[in-house]
């Protein structure tokens, strides 16, 4: 049996999600209170909202890792449901305590609390990925449990189909989109007074905070669903051809990124598509290379039993009886 470590990086690295979700939700909530004009918080007060509900969350998780630590249970799937419980625990214990920018409307509260939840099942798999297991320590080193515990597998193997790395692949397209268009955005105003010999335009500093958010949550439900189905696909190839390595899996990827964005071309308004197919091949070999980090490796199922009636039957397929018939002459 194995038990996750307690992993100061490996909980900074689940905060991720978190963190990026939190973010997009203060965002909005900035963009509804200036649409609203309302009173906008000063933004000491916006940093204590965000980084109590990081504290909290990033408690709550480790919290609940130590429960399952304590329950020796150490299952990937485990470690996502509970990052999940826990985002939605946190969603609960900030809106009890009013640690929001602006109380959601009628209706809502549900609906904007699945965005933490997913995020927190994210992290709880995260952490069950890069915290590492060791053997319970219950079991000696040299009795019979530690030694199972310690075992060597060199039979086959292939790459597992894991739920939770589709969803981190998947989620790829809508990050990269995001980070490069927000890079073009914030390099406008120098082109525009590279051309014009004038200042460009200047966004507030709640809209330059919420295009981003509002840009990452349009890409991320347009694209998730083709981006998993993408992602689903490029591992049963790779399975078919037995490729069970990183850059194999991004090499896939690739190219199956690149068959898609060809065929999908006319349908597109872009005169000029090279850019469009070298984005394309960069980011499948990106959601490639990530599946295969976040799944690992299972061993190669056993073929299935058969059943025989007659045990004269069960002749293999290079036996000469296969191909040729025995004589019985009739005297």
């Amino acid at each position: 049996m194995y038990i996750v470590n307690n992993s100061l990086r490996a909980l900074l690295v689940a905060l991720i999600p978190l963190g990026v979700a939190h973010a997009v939700m203060v965002a909005i909530a900035l963009l509804g209170a200036k649409a609203m004009e309302a009173e906008l918080p000063a933004p000491d007060q916006v940093l204590v909202f965000y980084l109590s509900r990081m504290a909290i969350d990033g408690s709550l998780l480790f919290a609940g890792h130590c429960l399952l630590r304590q329950r020796a249970i150490s299952s990937r799937i485990a470690y996502a449901l509970m990052g999940g419980a826990m985002a939605a625990v946190g969603y609960a214990i900030a809106m009890r305590n009013s640690l929001e920018i602006s109380a959601p409307t009628g209706g809502t509260a549900l609906t904007i609390g699945l965005l933490p939840s997913i995020a927190g099942m994210l992290s709880g798999f995260l952490y069950g990925q890069f915290a590492g297991l060791s053997p319970v320590a219950r079991f000696p080193a040299l009795s019979y449990e530690g030694l199972m515990t310690s075992l060597a597998f060199d039979g086959p193997t292939r790459v597992r189909t894991s739920v939770a790395g589709i969803a981190i692949a998947a989620m790829m397209p809508a990050v990269l989109t995001t980070v490069l268009s927000v890079t073009i955005v914030a390099l406008l105003p120098t082109y525009f007074n590279y051309l014009t010999g004038g200042p460009g335009p200047v966004l507030g500093p709640v809209i330059a905070a919420a295009i981003p958010a509002q840009l990452f949550l349009t890409i991320l439900v347009a694209t998730i669903v083709p981006s998993a189905i993408l992602v689903l696909c490029l591992h049963h190839v790779a399975r078919v051809f037995r490729r069970h390595r990183a850059h194999e899996y991004a090499a896939v990827g690739s190219v199956m990124a690149l068959i898609c964005a060809y065929l999908l071309v006319p349908l597109t308004p872009f005169k000029s598509v090279s850019y469009l197919l070298i984005l394309a091949a960069a980011y499948g070999a990106i959601m490639g290379a990530l599946y295969r980090r976040f799944a690992g490796l299972e061993p190669l199922p056993l073929p299935e039993a058969v059943l025989a009636n007659d045990s004269n039957a069960l002749v293999g397929a290079d036996h000469p009886a296969r191909r040729q018939h025995s004589v019985i002459l009739n005297n």
